[in-house]
């Protein structure tokens, strides 16, 4: 054998050694690439209807449903009880203690387009009445006004007559339909479940009895 062709032949080793070693690495790391990736991160889940709705803010585990919608205790998605708040769920009880009754007479409630259209309107209307929002087919009933909302046990009722967290029990008929009733908050205006879309309503404050 010619030195020429010794050479060829180590050449053809060398280079047979370095495409196994290659190969090798290849196989290693496409093992690796047919694992699963990790899943990710599960977002925070909101209850709606007894379903978890993905990707919404959830209230804390022990927290009753905000409020009520057509008779119905539901929650509302993405909504978090701000600190101190009293919990709220429907189907509670309502009870005016006898320092609250015949001490307030009515309530002061904010209508606004939510457009911005128009300027907002504030119609006191008294407890246990009714009014129109006009230029729609909306009709707001009034029901019991308390200045200190707070939940004990199966019932709602207030902690005093100072109104430290004044809420108010309304009911929303649009076309004669009922389409909401639940507490409207004049701290947390935002704490209902109430969505219309041209319209929001929103407490103001309650009027004291003269």
């Amino acid at each position: 054998m010619t030195a020429t062709s010794a050479s060829v032949r180590r050449l053809i080793l060398v280079g047979l050694a370095v495409a196994i070693s290659l190969a090798a690495v290849a196989i290693y790391f496409a093992a690796f690439d047919e694992q699963p990736a990790p899943a990710p991160p599960r977002a925070a889940q909101a209850i709606q209807g007894g379903q978890a709705v993905p990707g919404q803010a959830t209230l804390p585990p022990d927290h009753p449903p905000v409020g009520a919608q057509s008779g119905d205790a539901q929650a509302s998605p993405g909504l978090v009880a701000p600190t101190g708040h009293p919990q709220m769920g429907g189907g509670r009880l309502i009870r005016v203690p006898d320092e609250v009754k015949g001490k307030w007479q009515a309530v002061k409630l904010r209508v606004e387009e939510k457009s911005g259209a128009t300027t907002p309107q504030v119609f006191t209307v008294r407890l246990g009445g009714q009014f129109d929002i006009p230029g729609s087919k909306l009709r707001v009933r009034v029901g019991e006004f308390l200045p200190a909302l707070q939940v004990s046990g199966n019932e709602v009722t207030s902690a005093s007559n100072n109104p430290s967290n004044p809420a108010v029990m309304v009911t929303v008929e649009e076309d004669g339909k009922e389409s909401f009733k639940g507490w409207l908050f004049g701290k947390f205006p935002e704490m209902q479940p109430f969505d219309h879309p041209m319209y929001r309503i929103t407490l103001v404050e309650g009027v004291p009895a003269s």
